[in-house]
């Protein structure tokens, strides 16, 4: 008999608020840096990550799941905001989902995975939601 190999855990952070997109290298004294906004934010994601997870720093290849949700804007109508949260209205507007991704990888680097190299799996989602929330989930495969 077989026995079943055990399902490797899924470890989720919720970071409240909007998640910033990775900012564009500074150059300058002859060295790169990273802007002080993005710092910040890359703080902020450690912060929850360390709180919610701890430091599972995982090895080997991974996939990630990347929820973001947005509040709509208080200026629109009840109708708007109603078709946005019903998913009738979908957020295509900046920041690009794929820069927002790349400040959560870079922030949980040493947290989360010892690397962001190791994530061969993503997933990306972004909607309108009740409040503006990222849900990031990470898992072994």
């Amino acid at each position: 008999m077989e026995l079943a190999s055990p399902t490797p855990p899924i470890y989720r952070i919720t970071i409240p608020g909007l998640l910033r997109a990775k900012g564009r290298p500074r150059f300058g004294n002859g060295r790169t840096f990273t802007d002080a906004k993005t710092v910040q934010a890359e703080k902020h994601i450690q912060h929850h990550a360390m709180e919610q997870i701890g430091k599972p720093c995982l090895t080997g290849p991974l996939h990630a799941s990347l929820t973001i949700n947005i509040a709509p804007p208080p200026s629109w109508s009840r109708k708007k905001t109603a078709d946005a949260l019903a998913g009738r209205i979908l957020p295509t507007s900046r920041p690009d989902i794929d820069n927002q991704m790349k400040t959560a990888a870079d922030a949980l680097n040493g947290i989360a995975w010892k690397d962001d190299a190791q994530i061969v799996d993503a997933t990306l989602s972004r909607r309108y939601g009740p409040e503006s929330v990222t849900v990031i989930e990470v898992r072994s495969l």
